[in-house]
């Protein structure tokens, strides 16, 4: 394989790798949020976890 396709195929899974971090969601009573989501006291962070306001 030659250096340019193993560049290409690394700038790729990178690419997939942090665009599947950013699309983390949290889970509230069986249903899904995206990041930045408030419920009551609740906000969703971009780990998929809740935190207190």
């Amino acid at each position: 394989m030659s250096v340019l396709v193993k560049m290409r195929v690394t700038v790729l899974l990178a690419g997939f790798f942090f665009a599947s971090a950013t699309l983390a969601n949290c889970v509230y009573n069986g249903r899904s949020y995206p990041t930045g989501t408030v419920i009551g006291p609740l906000v969703c962070q971009p780990d998929g976890t809740w935190k207190q306001r």
